[in-house]
C-alpha cells in the first residue's frame, strides 16, 4: 500500500472524513458511552445519533441529505477498516488514472446511486433497511479499478489469489445471491454501485474524456494564419503538439503544469509530447541521481 503522505488528495480528504465520524461515533458512543437526550427523540449514544441522523432511509428519500450522509458513517470496526482499506488500495490508482475530478465525481455518483437503486429495490418491495458505509461507492471505484487492471492479482478474503476480472464478478454473483439473506449488510446498495461503475466508465470512457477536445471543436478556430495577405481561421488540435509544441525556457514550470494536469485530469489525459517530456525528465533525474 503507497504511504498515506502519497495519496492524492481528494483520498486522503475521503479517508479522513471518514475517520472522523467513525471515531465520534465508535470512541464516543461505544468505548467512552456519550450520550444524549434531544427533545422529540429520547436517550441514545453518540453512535446511535450518528446513525439515525446520517443513515439511508429508503422510506424517507424526501430528505435528502441522507443520499450523502450514508457514506461517511460507520459504526462498526471492521466494516470501517474492510472499507477504508478497499479504498486506501484500490482509490489511489484508480485516482492516479482518472484524476481529481472524475475519481471524486465517480466516487459521489456511485454512492448516490447506489442509494437510488436500494430506493427502487424498496419500492419493488425487495428491501427496507437503512443503509450505512461507504461499499456501494467503493463497488464503483473497484469497477473503475476492473476496467483499468484487469488481470491484476488480488487475494480474495486475503487468502485466495484471483485476477481483477474474475474477482468483480465473484463479488457480483455473492451480492445477488446474499440479497435477501437478512444478513444485515446492503447487498442492493453493493450491486447499485456496480451498476453506477459501469455507467460512469460508459461515460467516462466514451465521451468524459474528450468532452475538453468537442468543447474546442464547437468553439471553433482559436487563432489566425495569414497567408498572401489572406487569413484562414486554423483550429489547433492537440496531435499538433507533438512536433509544434510551445517551446518552454523553464523545465521545471512545464514539469509542475504536467503534474498538476496529472493529478485533475488523470493520467490518461496526457498527450504524446507531454508523456515524451515526463519521461525524459524522469531519465534526467535518475542520471543526477548516479542511477543505472
Amino acid at each position: 500500500m503507497r504511504p498515506f503522505r502519497f495519496l492524492p488528495k481528494v483520498l486522503r480528504v475521503l479517508l479522513i472524513s471518514n475517520a472522523v465520524i467513525f471515531g465520534l461515533a465508535f470512541i464516543g458512543g461505544n468505548i467512552l458511552g456519550l450520550h444524549l437526550n434531544l427533545p422529540g427523540l429520547g436517550y441514545g449514544s453518540i453512535s446511535e445519533y450518528i446513525a439515525y441522523f446520517g443513515a439511508f432511509w429508503p422510506f424517507a428519500p424526501e430528505q435528502a441529505w441522507r443520499f450523502v450522509t450514508y457514506m461517511f458513517v460507520h459504526v462498526d470496526f471492521w466494516h470501517f477498516l474492510f472499507n477504508m482499506l478497499m479504498l486506501w488500495m484500490f482509490g489511489s490508482e484508480v485516482a492516479d488514472m482518472m484524476g481529481t475530478k472524475h475519481f471524486s465525481g465517480m466516487y459521489f455518483f456511485c454512492g448516490i446511486f447506489a442509494a437510488v437503486f436500494s430506493l427502487a429495490m424498496f419500492w419493488l418491495g425487495m428491501t427496507n433497511s437503512p443503509i450505512i458505509g461507504a461499499s456501494g461507492a467503493l463497488m464503483g471505484i473497484f469497477v473503475a479499478y476492473y476496467k483499468f487492471f484487469p488481470n491484476r492479482m488480488l487475494l480474495m478474503f486475503f487468502f485466495f489469489p484471483m485476477r481483477i476480472k474474475y474477482a468483480m464478478w465473484f463479488m457480483v454473483a455473492v451480492d445477488v445471491f446474499m440479497a435477501h439473506s437478512g444478513d444485515g449488510v446492503a447487498h442492493f446498495a453493493h450491486l447499485g454501485g456496480v451498476v453506477g461503475g459501469f455507467l460512469y466508465m460508459h461515460f467516462y470512457e466514451r465521451g468524459f474524456g474528450n468532452l475538453g477536445k468537442a468543447f474546442e471543436k464547437m468553439r471553433g478556430p482559436k487563432f489566425t494564419v495569414h497567408q498572401g495577405g489572406r487569413s484562414e481561421s486554423k483550429p489547433r488540435e492537440d496531435s499538433d503538439a507533438i512536433e509544434g509544441e510551445v517551446f518552454y525556457v523553464d523545465e521545471n514550470k512545464r514539469l509542475d503544469e504536467i503534474l498538476k494536469k496529472v493529478n485533475r485530469e488523470g493520467i490518461n489525459s496526457l498527450n504524446e509530447s507531454e508523456r515524451q517530456f515526463l519521461l525524459q525528465t524522469s531519465e534526467k533525474l535518475r542520471r543526477r541521481r548516479g542511477g543505472f
